[in-house]
């Protein structure tokens, strides 16, 4: 591979690849045929193609040359971190990145699986360069358009993010340069940050921080509405307190009364059945006295009959002398 030697800020040689692949004669590393890489804008997805494995490496040693010439101190690639082998490895400072290159969609529960255990082996930062899509906000990607771009000016145009109009991240509209998105990360001018609870991007120190602001001036904002809720749900359920207890109250009340209802409603049927025995027995007298009455009757008719014929008789007696 024809390569030429550039200087880097902290005077590194830096190895860059042929922004022309087509003019190189060599092998792709892995392929048995004679692979230069596709041509700019072919935009191969295949992950098996020997052409897009001869991008893939050209874009490692591109990646190499650029960590380098923006201050990271060493850069390997195909290097043995842990039990893995990740395709560019570098170090600055205290800080271990990998990155990660694919040309073709990544699996997502590999790449998160891989993430993790590169993180938890003591990796600082994990990168994956692969193509734009919906796993670049699930995984702490940049898209690359075209992985056989034209002079290596590699354009990322996903997974970076933007503070917009409101301060809160969000998709970054406008492409950049994978170049200074690499100047940017080793600077640390750039970093990796969660957007909401499952989706993340990259996006400038600056950005995160109006980001972060917002953010907790929302929380600020959602804790007092949450406050004036609770003020108000504690209001409500005294309020309520109150009303059961009011209604406790009414309702022993209630029991009382109808307790004393029932009491009433038993004296006034014992009542009634007592005027009814009156009245049953007002009845008979008033028959009896009738009857008496009747025989009375009867007695003095014949009293006064039989007074009658006496003095007739007397009458009689005196008549005949």
């Amino acid at each position: 591979m024809r390569t030429r030697r550039v200087q880097g800020p902290r005077e590194h040689s830096v190895a860059l690849a042929d922004p022309d692949p087509r003019s190189n004669p060599t092998t792709a590393v892995g392929d048995s045929r004679d692979s230069r890489g596709h041509a700019a804008g072919e935009r191969c997805r295949e992950s098996d193609c020997p052409d897009c494995r001869w991008d893939v490496r050209r874009l490692e040693f591109w990646l190499r040359g650029r960590l380098l010439a923006a201050g990271a101190e060493d850069v390997q690639v195909d290097a043995a971190f842990g039990t893995h082998t990740v395709d560019v490895l570098w170090r600055k400072g205290d800080r271990v990145c990998a990155i990660q290159v694919s040309s073709a969609p990544p699996e997502l529960t590999r790449a998160r699986v891989l993430t993790t255990e590169l993180r938890t082996g003591g990796c600082s930062e994990v990168l994956w360069v692969c193509p734009p899509g919906f796993w670049t906000a699930q995984l702490p990607a940049v898209g690359i358009d075209d992985f056989a771009a034209e002079g290596c000016e590699y354009r990322v145009v996903g997974g970076m993010l933007a503070a917009g109009p409101g301060g809160v991240a969000a998709a970054r509209q406008s492409a950049c340069e994978l170049r200074e998105f690499i100047t940017g990360w080793v600077a640390e001018e750039i970093a990796f940050g969660c957007r909401d609870e499952h989706t993340g991007g990259w996006a400038t120190v600056t950005d995160w921080e109006r980001h972060t602001r917002t953010q907790a001036a929302v929380i600020a904002r959602q804790r007092q509405e949450l406050m004036n809720q609770r003020t108000a749900l504690a209001l409500a359920r005294k309020a309520t307190r109150d009303k059961t207890k009011q209604l406790l109250r009414l309702t022993h009340r209630l029991e009382r009364a109808e307790i004393a209802a029932q009491q009433q409603a038993d004296d006034l049927a014992q009542t009634r059945r007592k005027i009814a025995d009156h009245n049953r027995v007002d009845a008979t007298l008033r028959l009896t006295v009738a009857s008496q009455k009747t025989a009375i009757m009867h007695w003095q008719l014949i009293t006064w009959f039989a007074v009658m014929v006496i003095v007739t008789f007397i009458v009689a007696g005196l008549v005949l002398k």
